[in-house]
């Protein structure tokens, strides 16, 4: 009995170590070669469904880089995590004028720029008497 828990620690530690030698060997990182990860929060101005689960999304959100405010537009694609209230949503879900924050990973294809939303976490202001 005694020996258990340390087992299991010692999977845990040793997952632990082969996902950090895989990263340090494969460069784990938030940027490679043409691909960029971005954080941003703002207000949802449109959504296009093409389904439930994809299309395109635009969010206007400040931009530090361009002192103003700008509208982004980002494919949706199943592999999107969506959370609305820290539960799992889909694209259909999302209402336009929500206020969102996630990640866009931004594919850099010759001069062309596709941005993709990698995660949509939206924080609906919880009605008065709740």
């Amino acid at each position: 009995m005694r020996n258990q828990p340390s087992f299991r620690m010692g999977r845990v530690g040793l997952a632990t170590l082969s996902l950090l030698a895989f990263c340090g060997a494969n460069g784990c990182r938030q940027r490679e070669e043409g691909l960029e990860i971005h954080s941003l929060e703002g207000k949802v101005e449109t959504i296009d469904r093409t389904s439930d689960d994809t299309g395109t999304i635009t969010v206007l959100f400040y931009s530090e880089k361009q002192k103003q405010e700008i509208a982004g537009t980002g494919k949706v694609t199943k592999e999107t995590e969506i959370m609305i209230d820290g539960v799992v949503a889909r694209l259909k879900d999302i209402r336009e004028g929500d206020r969102v924050r996630g990640e866009v990973r931004v594919d850099k294809q010759g001069e062309k720029k596709v941005q993709t939303a990698v995660k949509i976490h939206v924080e609906r202001p919880k009605a008065s008497g709740d």
